[in-house]
């Protein structure tokens, strides 16, 4: 059995005499190996300390694009949710659907991760910005989308407007031409016809025109042409109003003429023609008088005398019916003026 000194070896006796520290002394190095560990640690620490104040900042400024691009995105969907359109509004209707589908993908996604990391966990840090800036490069690449989608279905339906805008302004120009055809010579001032004509010439130049973007540009031209033709119509219903007027005006006054001459043909005195007759049943025709006829009275009266007792009669015409001294006996024969014998 060996003894203890003479089993273990320190290490002034196990070191090689080259190796050993010349001018060192045994606690002088136990000190060094301290100080080594301790700077060790506390380069350890720093590092540490400097890893998470870095994923700290970044942390921070993940969050605050990650609450930016959140922000843009829930406007463009309340932006795209403001206007309701419908299919038959649209050049393209299958541009409706993409745009909701858009708003749909754009409402499911989570946004900002609510778990906070702690401030000196340095891999809870990375990790949550990590995420934030996912959400964020999420977040503002479907709101590049949805205002594709949104612009699409407003430029569809924008086209659609300039189609029916320019067609309404096609058939406002073929009826303007019409009415300037129907209304030759038939109007009261054919002004109103020379300017329906540069209104047509207007219309068909606007028509005519390449990149129109406005359908207001069509639509205004449409109005001024409108304007035209409803005054040549208006002029055209004047002219019309008069020539109406001043017939029924002529015909009034023939028919106050026609009147005034029956009046004064009816205030001229006019003779009549009457039948009389007999009255011994004789008729006759001719004008009427005033004058009648009855026939004379006779008497007989005998008588005597001193020229030998002769009888006389006598004729009496004093009735009311007498026309005079003469007349006709009863006999039918003439009458003789009374004799007095």
């Amino acid at each position: 059995m060996t003894k203890p000194s003479e089993e273990v070896e320190t290490m002034d006796d196990a070191t090689p005499e080259e190796s050993k520290p010349k001018g060192m002394k045994p606690a002088n190095l136990t000190a060094i190996i301290i100080a080594a560990v301790v700077v060790a640690l506390a380069g350890i620490g720093g590092g540490y300390a400097y890893w998470t104040h870095h994923e700290g900042n970044a942390y921070h400024e993940a969050v605050a694009r990650a609450e930016n691009a959140d922000k843009a995105l829930s406007k463009a969907v309340d932006e795209a949710t403001a206007t309701t359109y419908k299919a038959d509004q649209l050049k393209e209707p299958k541009l409706l659907d993409k745009l909701d589908a858009s708003i749909s993908k754009a409402k499911a996604l989570k946004g900002i991760p609510e778990d906070q990391p702690g401030e000196w966990l340095a891999w809870q840090l990375a990790s949550a910005r990590k995420a934030n800036a996912t959400d964020a490069d999420e977040a503002n690449a479907q709101a590049k989308a949805l205002d594709a989608a949104l612009k699409a279905v407003r430029d569809s339906k924008l086209a659609k407007e300039l189609d029916g805008a320019k067609d309404q302004l096609k058939q406002g120009i073929d009826g303007a031409s019409q009415t300037l055809r129907d209304t030759d010579g038939k109007v009261a001032d054919n002004a109103t016809r020379d300017s329906l004509t540069k209104a047509i010439d207007e219309a068909n130049d606007t028509f005519s025109k390449k990149g129109v973007t406005d359908p207001k540009t069509y639509t205004d031209a449409k109005a001024k042409l409108d304007a035209a033709v409803k005054q040549v119509t208006d002029s055209k219903a004047a002219k019309e109003q008069a020539e109406a007027e001043a017939a029924a005006q002529a015909q009034a006054q023939a028919q106050a003429a026609a009147q005034a001459q029956a009046a004064q043909a009816a205030a001229q005195p006019q003779s009549s023609y009457s039948q009389s007759y007999n009255r011994y049943g004789g008729s006759g025709s001719g004008y009427s008088s005033n004058r009648g006829y009855s026939a004379p009275q006779q008497s007989y009266t005998p008588s005597s005398n001193g020229n030998g007792g002769g009888s006389h009669r006598t004729f009496d015409f004093s009735n009311s019916g007498g026309h005079g001294a003469g007349g006709y006996l009863p006999d039918g024969g003439a009458s003789l003026p009374p004799i007095v014998h």
